[in-house]
């Protein structure tokens, strides 16, 4: 693509920028996110401080969140910074960069799903011209949006994505997971008193896994964390009920999401 067709950041934009070749006053590097448009990154833009050995601050091949500062459109010259971005706005960037990636693959995906992998090429350049990002273009796809009921993008290829949307939505699972300390005093039917609390447990939807005397790991479920750990309570409900003389203790062993659900983050 000629150079003055191509698409170029604005002047105090963020960019995810690739170093592809090292100089002692500067470094070249290529924006992933305009077809690796080159770039240059001055070392007086590298750090704040004093660098005696740019090799110290940056390599080739490292992908760095950076800030546009210059642009001479006569000579089609870019300049960045990585010094004028501070913490904060490089993890923004990197997450957004992350997700646009993410929803570009589910994009692709509904393209593929709807047999019109042979125009894909097309239709992500319509996609681009009507929505700008994938990220614009899900948000509004999951939200039904005019601008996506209006959308010149393939009706079957319209539908399959919000389709896989609403799949994505309710593969979104929490699990929480304990260890359970369980010991009874009972001589006579304390293995069979364990059982039955075992086994209630399993049935309020809470799985239990045998450890070693007196462990159990224990994990559960749900739609979200309140519904998880209202499992891993009521769990603790039937033992406090049921243990007639003997010790418990529980004690969260992680907490994390199972599936995330891309469509939380936009």
């Amino acid at each position: 693509m000629p150079q003055e067709q191509r698409r170029i950041p604005k002047v105090g934009e963020l960019v995810i920028a690739q170093i592809s070749k090292i100089m002692p006053f500067g470094a070249y590097c290529k924006l992933l996110e305009y077809d690796n448009l080159d770039v240059f990154l001055p070392i007086k833009e590298v750090s704040s401080g004093w660098i005696k050995n740019i090799h110290e601050f940056i390599h080739e091949g490292q992908k760095v969140v950076c800030k546009v500062v210059y642009y001479d459109i006569n000579r089609q010259s870019i300049d960045v910074s990585i010094k004028k971005v501070t913490p904060q706005d490089s993890k923004q960037k990197i997450n957004a960069f992350n997700l646009e990636r993410r929803l570009s693959a589910l994009f692709m995906q509904a393209v593929r799903a709807s047999g019109l992998e042979q125009q894909k090429a097309g239709i992500a350049t319509q996609a681009a011209q009507e929505f700008g990002s994938y990220t614009e273009l899900i948000r509004s796809a999951a939200g039904a949006t005019k601008a996506f009921e209006g959308s010149k993008l393939p009706k079957k290829l319209k539908e399959t994505l919000q389709k896989l949307i609403e799949t994505s939505r309710k593969r979104k699972r929490y699990i929480v997971s304990y260890i359970m300390k369980l010991t009874t005093y009972n001589t006579k039917g304390g293995a069979k008193e364990l059982r039955e609390i075992v086994s209630e447990i399993k049935s309020n939807g809470v799985a239990v896994q045998y450890i070693s005397a007196p462990k159990y790991h224990l994990s559960a479920e749900g739609k979200d964390y309140t519904e998880a750990e209202g499992k891993i309570r009521s769990a603790s409900d039937v033992v406090n009920t049921r243990l007639k003389k003997g010790t418990f203790e529980i004690e969260k062993e992680k907490h994390k999401k199972e599936k995330e659900d891309i469509m939380s983050t936009l």
